[in-house]
């Protein structure tokens, strides 16, 4: 008998999952990955798909189950008239770094926690979808092996097992108080002994050792108050890591194929793969809650198929592994969900072409190169490419969002989508001066706006429409505000809005659209796009709609805080392939935002409540690092670590709104209280012991950055480091019994001891201990890596010893065609910055020598071969300096 798609948990390995009823059974699993024929499918066809289940032989019991706090590992209580038994499922995960090989394996524990209790084992395997001929045997060593289509999977218990009459795995065990049992399912064995309890524990401690290593683990920085959402953002984070593969950085959408969009209904489809679209929203997701490796790996995975195919081969979606052959079929032989009807593996989408993908990686990244160093110019040219494909494809149709069979059409959320791409890609040029058409980009951004508020808009409805000559609404208009096309408070946002609730709406879940789209039958309300909703509400501060509509959507999660892709909110039940990705993508996105926004309000009404300060008279030298801290290293590995965190809080405090990132919001902070002890460790260390010019170079780069950036969050700087006076000499680390200022670091390490703009005298005298760490070789470049206080900081996470050329390099490029240089050659004139005035004989010299060491490092290549041919014959003017610490 079926049992509701709602009463299913799910566990994994980062390879595979199985779902698992509160009857112990494993109705789906498909070995060895996630997109790999069913082994047990009795969720499509109860009587041919295959289970392999463990419950109570008593004819009266009940259960209840829950996961282990802060893991993906499941536990049930059985309980009959004798006694109760606990089972604990899971699949064990390597852990990172770990030499071992994925077993592609299943471990259940039974106990006996109370009185006695009989429990009875049925193994039915089928592979292959139930297509193959599966044969079951016992094995040499008491396991079980089964057979089938080429494929092998193996059974082992801590107790017997044994074939019944049918040729089914079976059985019965009568246990009493204390005792257990450990059933142990490996795919592609057929010699397994009887199953090892201690090695069967050492993976259950690893397992659990792993969940939450990785739930606490925190990459970003950001620490949001999740107040009462906290237990069920956890459990939505923990289910979309279970979809995420491990070797390729992809994500499934779904753990599941074909579960119905209706019961009875045709719309059954295979979620098993790894969409553009949905793995970028997942990222985004992960990202939120602090994780920031799953993005940098999927975005490398991504690169990978671009140098490959370009942006025009770029697919909507792919096998886990990267496969593209994702040819749809249906199994006559099963039934279907409750006769949903046809069941489908591989998916036909694949060859549709959805240009809203592109837009949807932009923001991706955008958000990754909020964090020093994680998009840098070696990832820029296949970012670059997806802009530049954008602006000659935006045009044409497209199968939208949906993937909707009848098209292809304009829909408006694919054009808004290619402008992201092109918002995102011209942010990220002009942050890090990256070589890209600019004038293009923006003409194409502009020619896009215009074309969807004329052709997108229905006056009549006051709405924007699913696509152009189209009468129907989509939720996906959402969207348009929270991608930053239009702002919450242009009124077509907020008639657009009410539109969408007043035509898609049933109670207060949204459908995705409502109208014709190629295929028969209905579907039930899509529950992400609801999260779209409250994220509009939450947008616009209406905080307490927002909260009324986030609280009734948990109610929308299954007993363990799972949910589904859609929802009948006449049966109340979940519809759809379960557990669903977008789903806890939305549920996570829109927590996060509404406690933000609460948080800032709250933090806002203190700050208006509060009487003015009186102002903090600061002392004439600060030390940063007094302190004392446990934590040791080398001078380069505790530069490095301090280098690394910095970008983080960077990264954690930048504000998208405003383009700027809040420094004066650091302090309050763990990860900054984490920073300032590390900063202690540095009064361990002797830097005049270090190794050569590079490793001193790539030291005291990284050194004077985070020193900077310190100072400016211990003294109050909110925009530019003028607001405290003398703040370059002020602001000091003590490091091996002796004090350097950035001052001291810049002209008395960095160039050699030589004599400021602003000074007569040397930094260091004739006697003074930091003269032994002065750098014999003056380098000119370091003048644009030195620029952590100010808006113009490299893409370069941290300056290392083997890579410091290549570094300053990058360093130079950044701040010279980020803004560093204006050319007009019809003028015959360059405005360069006014570093080039200050310390002119650092980088040459002549004036007609320093200007074509300017020319060197120029992306546009009419202006460099200006500045290189012509330099003798070129008028040069300075710029002010900008010493603001965002422009962004």
């Amino acid at each position: 008998m079926y049992k509701k798609i709602s009463e299913y948990g799910i566990i994994g390995d980062l390879h595979s999952v199985a779902l698992v009823a509160p009857d112990g059974s494993i109705d789906w699993m498909c070995l060895p990955y996630i997109d790999s024929g069913s082994i047990f499918g009795a969720l499509l066809d109860d009587q041919k798909g295959g289970r392999f289940r463990v419950r109570p032989a008593a004819e009266e019991w009940d259960s209840s189950v829950r996961y282990l706090p802060g893991t993906n590992i499941l536990e049930t209580d059985f309980r009959t008239r004798e006694g109760v038994a606990r089972m604990v499922d899971f699949m064990p995960v390597v852990l990172e770094g770990e030499a071992r090989e994925v077993r592609h394996e299943l471990l259940r524990r039974i106990d006996c926690a109370e009185g006695t209790i009989a429990m009875e084992v049925l193994f039915d395997p089928r592979f292959d979808y139930a297509r193959a001929e599966t044969v079951l045997a016992m094995g040499p060593r008491g396991g079980i092996v089964a057979r089938g289509g080429g494929e092998k999977l193996g059974l082992a218990a801590s107790r017997h097992l044994e074939l019944g009459e049918d040729g089914r795995g079976r059985a019965r065990w009568g246990l009493k108080r204390g005792d257990r049992v450990w059933l142990n399912l490996r795919y592609g064995a057929e010699d397994l002994c009887m199953c090892d309890p201690e090695e069967a524990e050492e993976a259950f401690r690893r397992t659990e050792e792993y969940w939450h290593r990785w739930l606490a683990k925190s990459e970003t920085g950001r620490a949001v108050d999740l107040g009462p959402y906290g237990e069920m953002v956890e459990r939505s984070a923990l289910v979309l890591k279970l979809l995420y593969y491990a070797p390729t950085g992809t994500v499934a959408a779904a753990a599941t194929t074909s579960l119905p969009e209706e019961i009875g209904g045709v719309r059954n489809w295979d979620y098993r793969f790894t969409w553009v679209r949905d793995t970028s929203f997942t990222l985004e997701a992960l990202f939120n809650f602090g994780h920031m490796s799953e993005t940098e790996g999927y975005l490398r995975w991504v690169e990978t198929l671009l140098r490959e195919t370009g942006p025009e081969g770029l697919r909507v979606l792919y096998g886990l592994r990267g496969e593209t052959d994702i040819t749809e079929e249906e199994l006559g032989h099963l039934e279907g969900y409750r006769g949903s009807r046809p069941v489908r593996v591989g998916n036909a989408a694949g060859g549709q072409r959805q240009l809203d993908i592109y837009g949807e990686l932009m923001d991706a990244a955008l958000k990754l190169s909020d964090y020093v160093g994680r998009v840098g110019l070696g990832m820029w040219p296949f970012l670059k490419g997806i802009c530049d494909y954008v602006t000659e494809h935006w045009r044409e149709s497209d199968n939208g969002i949906w993937e909707v069979r009848d098209g292809p059409y304009h829909y408006v959320y694919s054009k808004v989508m290619c402008w992201v791409a092109l918002d995102r890609g011209v942010t990220m040029a002009r942050r890090y001066g990256f070589p890209a058409d600019l004038e293009k980009w923006l003409r194409v951004q502009e020619e896009i706006k215009e074309e969807v508020l004329e052709k997108g808009w229905s006056r009549k409805k006051q709405a924007f429409l699913q696509h152009y000559g189209g009468k129907a609404l989509d939720a996906s208009a959402l969207l348009i505000p929270l991608m930053g096309f239009l702002p919450h408070d242009d009124p077509r946002v907020a008639s657009t809005l009410e539109a969408v609730r007043a035509e898609l709406a049933v109670e207060h879940l949204l459908y995705r659209y409502v109208g014709e789209d190629g295929l028969p039958g209905e579907e039930g309300q899509f529950l992400y796009c609801t999260f779209w909703l409250v994220d509009n509400l939450t947008a616009m501060g209406r905080y307490e709609e927002a909260e009324a509509l986030l609280d009734s959507m948990e109610d929308m999660a299954n007993h363990l805080g799972l949910f589904s892709e859609e929802y009948d909110y006449h049966w109340q039940d979940a519809l759809g392939n379960f557990p669903q990705a977008l789903t806890h993508i939305g549920y996570i996105n829109s927590v996060v935002a509404l406690r933000s926004a609460r948080a800032a309000e709250e933090e806002k009404r203190r700050r208006e409540e509060s009487p003015p300060g009186i102002g903090v008279e600061l002392a004439e030298t600060i030390v940063l690092n007094e302190g004392e801290t446990d934590i040791t290293g080398t001078p380069g590995e505790l530069a490095t670590m301090l280098k690394e965190r910095m970008n983080v809080l960077r990264g954690a405090f930048f504000e998208a709104a405003s383009g700027r990132v809040a420094y004066e919001r650091m302090e309050a902070s763990k990860a900054y209280r984490e920073y300032v002890e590390l900063s202690h460790a540095l009064r361990g260390i002797d830097p005049r012991g270090l190794d050569g010019h590079a490793e001193s170079l790539a030291f005291w780069i990284n050194i004077y950055n985070v020193l900077v950036i310190h100072g400016v969050v211990e003294t109050g700087v909110r925009d530019s480091v003028k607001e405290v006076r003398d703040f370059f000499r002020r602001v000091q680390y003590e490091m091996g019994g002796v004090y350097f200022s950035p001052d001291d670091i810049e002209h008395g390490v960095l160039r050699g001891n030589a004599r400021p703009p602003y000074s007569l005298l040397k930094p260091f005298g004739g006697d003074d201990p930091r003269l032994a760490c002065v750098l014999k070789r003056r380098e000119p470049r370091v003048h644009f890596a030195l620029v952590c206080a100010s808006s113009s900081c490299p893409p370069i996470g941290v300056y290392t010893p083997e890579a410091i050329e290549e570094d300053l390099d990058v360093a130079a490029r950044t701040f010279l065609n980020a803004g560093g240089v204006e050319v007009d050659r019809t003028a015959g004139r360059v405005r360069i910055s006014r570093i080039f005035k200050w310390y002119g004989k650092d980088f040459g010299p002549t004036l007609p020598e320093r200007l074509r060491f300017v020319g060197r490092y120029l992306y546009r290549e009419e202006d460099r071969e200006f500045l290189l041919n012509e330099a003798e014959n070129i008028g040069v003017t300075y710029q002010d300096y900008d010493w603001r610490l965002n422009r962004y």
